[in-house]
């Protein structure tokens, strides 16, 4: 993604906020141009949409469709969308649950990633809350099937602020890989923790399965 300018100055986009990028979009015409609209107090901060709120001739929807596109930009502008993770390596693991230990301080979306299958046939994929020791509670399955080596894979798991694993139920082998990078790819709230098991193990430096993921804002942020 490119920078923004605010000035002649050139102006990285880490240091604009949501309040400044949505109030640029709304003084170009943006916002204006659905200056028709009401919407719920506070959901925008952009100087356009508060006149319109106030404005006895609007069209809700108009504007609700306008704020909801300001804000999935500023989500981007925010969280660009990335791969994270290894490429795939390394051997075939059979053993339940482990799995990708990360932290995330704001919403987030699972895309596509590459899964190296020893057989063809069918796992489940499953991301759940996870405290870092034993307490594990899923909050996504996919059923995924597969042909036995490379595959293509789209999780689609949108996932709220917290502390997460991303594994897969039962022992169909699946490549991991000895990875060294959590740090070096730990930005923009997105704290990848290690390779983990819930109950038994520390984090370690495999990444499990799910190799070139596709991490985004929302659904619709991908790359």
């Amino acid at each position: 993604m490119t920078n923004g300018h605010t000035t002649d100055e050139a102006e990285p986009n880490a240091n604009w906020t949501r309040r400044s990028f949505m109030t640029a979009l709304g003084a170009t015409g943006l916002a204006a141009s659905t200056s028709t609209a009401s919407a719920e107090e506070g959901y925008c901060c952009c100087c356009c949409c508060q006149e319109a709120r106030t404005s006895g001739d609007v069209d809700s929807e108009a504007l609700d469709a306008v704020i909801a596109r300001l804000n999935a930009a500023a989500d981007m502008l925010e969280f660009p969308a990335r791969r994270v993770g290894a490429a795939p390596r390394g051997e075939q693991h059979g053993a339940s649950h482990w799995g990708i230990h990360f932290r995330t301080d704001r919403p987030i979306h699972l895309g596509e990633a590459t899964v190296d299958a020893d057989e063809s046939g069918s796992f489940t994929a499953v991301v759940g809350t996870y405290d870092g020791d034993a307490a594990f509670e899923p909050v996504h399955r996919r059923e995924i099937d597969v042909d036995a080596g490379l595959n293509e894979i789209d999780l689609d798991m949108p996932l709220e602020p917290g502390e997460y694993l991303l594994t897969r139920d039962g022992g169909f082998p699946l490549r991991r890989g000895e990875w060294s990078g959590w740090e070096s790819q730990s930005r923009d709230g997105l704290e990848l923790l290690g390779g983990s098991k819930p109950g038994d193990f520390s984090d370690n430096r495999f990444w499990y399965y799910f190799f070139d993921l596709h991490v985004a804002a929302n659904a619709d942020a991908h790359l």
